[in-house]
């Protein structure tokens, strides 16, 4: 059985394959991994990934608390909720096109993240 740290590790070569040839990872549009940690880091990361809008998205493995963007294509944005569904009233945070700086956001000090959603022009 693979270990939680060798298919975070595969899926890691997988999305730097995918931008070195852009053919290959042409229908991956935003990509982000979910850490239970505030500091981005241990064995278990929770990655998403997709093209194109989404609805509600609460299949999270566990409440995060801060998370790493991937990749995020121009003209699309993904909301964090501090709920399990979307609820716009507890919008946690908003993440678009990355910066090169950007490596782990947090969710602050009583949030959580609980779910997300993804749009795309």
């Amino acid at each position: 059985m693979f270990s939680p740290l060798r298919i975070i590790l595969a899926v890691a070569i997988l999305l730097n394959v995918a931008a070195a040839f852009p053919l290959i990872g042409r229908d991956v549009q935003w990509s982000f991994t979910l850490f239970q940690s505030a500091s981005c880091n241990g064995t278990i990361g929770d990655p998403h990934a997709g093209s194109g809008s989404t609805g509600c998205r609460a299949d999270l493995h566990s409440v995060a608390s801060a998370y790493a963007l991937n990749t995020v294509a121009e003209g699309c944005r993904i909301e964090f909720f501090d709920n399990t569904m979307c609820d716009q009233s507890e919008l946690s945070d908003v993440a678009g096109q990355i910066t090169p700086n950007e490596t782990c956001r947090i969710a602050g000090s009583r949030r959580r993240f609980g779910s997300y959603q993804v749009s795309c022009e």
